[in-house]
């Protein structure tokens, strides 16, 4: 039997998007009705794996479509910047999330300051005199190997 998953190639985004919400409905089902089951990964803390809106990083206009993200949601939202990214983090009733976009799209830079410092860094020419050494490092070379738990087929 071949499965075939729905891509952005095979799949039009209302379908696409009207089984990834069945499939979010399903899941909130099985996790309702089965407290065995663990909260997945994503979205179940905010220190970590946090459920991520990223089609800003593409959109034509990313910080109309990051608003109005942030509006639909309707909850209170954190700021923050790392590297080239500017997110919004939130929490929907114990869902957390992120919205990313590139910070250059959706934020302004301002030079507010400019200073002239000092900086020591090595001197090019004296590390082209410095000899290089070889020298042998041990690499692993490993393989997983699942129980037959996690082989069998959902029932």
């Amino acid at each position: 039997m071949t499965v075939i998953i729905p891509t952005k190639q095979n799949t039009p985004t209302e379908a696409r998007r009207a089984e990834y919400v069945k499939g979010l409905r399903a899941l909130a089902d099985i996790l309702e009705a089965h407290p065995e089951v663990p909260l997945p990964y994503d979205g179940s803390s905010p220190d970590y794996g946090r459920i991520t809106f990223s089609d800003f990083l593409h959109s034509k206009d990313p910080r109309a479509d990051m608003a109005a993200t942030r509006r639909a949601l309707g909850v209170p939202v954190a700021k923050s910047a790392r590297e080239d990214y500017f997110d919004l983090h939130g929490n929907l009733h114990g869902l957390y999330f992120t919205l990313t976009a590139f910070r250059s799209d959706v934020c302004e830079r301002v030079v507010v300051d400019r200073q002239e410092i000092d900086v020591e860094v090595p001197d090019p020419e004296a590390l082209a005199l410095v000899p290089k050494v070889k020298r042998t490092e041990v690499v692993e070379q490993v393989e997983w190997r699942c129980s037959p738990l996690l082989t069998g087929s959902a029932a």
